[in-house]
């Protein structure tokens, strides 16, 4: 792989974040990054809110991104969430005609056809799929390697499981028109926020014993689910830290601004361990100010940690554990541990809480997998960085077809 220059952003709706890097076989060299605060009408809900806002924001970021790298850019790679993505697995069998020939592309493509028109079948005309990824096939129901091509092989029937994503189509356009105005392209792949976390915070080893990976933003919370090295379920919730704000400003009439220092500085997620088993020596007392800076009244960060437990506990056990990822059938017997990244994730005894509704080990996911890095190995640069983790994978996938296809063409040439 000659050296490529690729450029990732995250598109969050506190900041947006962007890294330059340069790929080489060796990995990647950062030779640029900048963070930007935004403006709280810039991202609604994780999709785009005011798209002058967004266009403006991206044209600093690369601007500052252009000027420490001294290069031109001209693509860029982007995450996608804004509560609209899913992703589950489908299968599909066919039957091989004639009967115990060797598999071929075809086979495959028709597969691929079939579960596409399913799934086309099943979804709204606003939204589109996004990956067919392959992930097993199985030739007269026994399964070949997982990872594994069938072709050359012999078989009366031919089974592929595949994880398949869809998402809604004009969240993705309002992206792409912002980064046309901005004076950049999107790379054809856009990659859902829980898999570059994902990227970013996870060892190959942990995707094959089982995890469950969640983005905990400000106002979407994404997962994905792997188990045996596969993706099993890919989501993303309507729903993120920011609700934890809406419930302490609800209850205290104060603002946003004040409520989200609240939560930060004296909530407690593990409430009913911390407070509940005599530990009442943590018990503090906090002024509560209007948006005039009159104080209301005191309270306790007991009873704040209480408003926070619940939210999360709503998140976590409600909307994740039961009513998706029991049903998927893997959780949590083929799962060893939870991860969670993103700003979230940064909230004061969230692991405890976790550890006890999900009953598996929890650990916060910090990304690691890029050296030069230091100040932005924290929660939430996860995504970002995980996002130009996948766009270097991109290129080398890119260059291997391309050449496969070239090879391919050359033997028939020849023969």
């Amino acid at each position: 792989m000659k050296e490529q220059i690729i450029t990732a952003i995250d598109i969050g709706t506190t900041k947006f974040f962007g890294l330059v890097g340069l790929a080489r076989e060796t990995g990647i060299e950062v030779i640029a990054s900048e963070v930007i605060k935004t403006e709280d009408d810039w991202i609604k809900d994780g999709r785009i809110g005011y798209m002058d806002g967004v266009v403006s924001g991206l044209v600093e970021l690369l601007d500052s991104l252009k000027k420490q790298s001294k290069e031109e850019i001209k693509w860029i790679t982007v995450g996608i969430g804004g509560g609209h993505i899913l992703g589950k697995v489908y299968s599909k069998k066919i039957e091989i005609q004639p009967k115990g020939r060797v598999i071929n592309e075809g086979d495959v493509q028709t597969l691929e056809r079939e579960i596409k028109n399913t799934i086309l079948n099943e979804i709204s005309g606003n939204r589109d799929i996004l990956y067919i990824i392959p992930q097993e096939f199985t030739i007269d129901d026994n399964p070949i390697s997982v990872g594994k091509e069938p072709y050359g092989m012999y078989g009366n029937t031919l089974e592929m499981r595949a994880h398949v994503l869809t998402g809604e189509i004009n969240p993705i356009k309002n992206i792409k028109e912002c980064a046309r105005m901005a004076g950049v392209r999107l790379s054809p792949e856009i990659y859902p926020y829980s898999w570059a976390v994902a990227e970013s915070v996870l060892t190959e080893d942990e995707k094959k014993s089982g995890c469950l990976v969640i983005d905990f933003g400000k106002s979407t919370t994404d997962i994905v689910l792997y188990s045996e090295g596969k993706i099993i379920l890919t989501e993303s919730l309507k729903v993120g830290s920011f609700h934890i704000d809406y419930d302490l400003a609800t209850k205290y009439r104060t603002t946003y601004e004040f409520a989200e220092e609240l939560k930060k500085k004296y909530a407690w997620c593990d409430y009913i361990k911390r407070f509940t088993n005599g530990r009442k020596d943590d018990i503090k007392m906090v002024e509560i100010i209007n948006p005039k800076g009159k104080i209301l009244k005191r309270v306790s960060n007991e009873e704040i940690s209480k408003i926070v437990y619940w939210r999360i506990q709503y998140i976590f056990e409600d909307l994740l554990l039961k009513n998706r990822l029991m049903k998927t059938g893997y959780f949590p017997t083929r799962i060893s541990e939870v991860v969670i990244s993103g700003g979230g994730a940064k909230l004061k005894g969230i692991v405890r809480l976790a550890e006890d509704i999900f009953q598996l080990p929890t650990r916060i996911g910090i990304p690691q997998r890029l050296v030069n890095l230091d100040k932005f190995q924290k929660p939430e640069f996860s995504a970002g960085i995980g996002l130009l983790l996948l766009a270097s994978k991109t290129i080398k996938i890119d260059e291997e077809f391309f050449l496969y296809r070239i090879k391919r063409w050359f033997r028939r040439w020849l023969y």
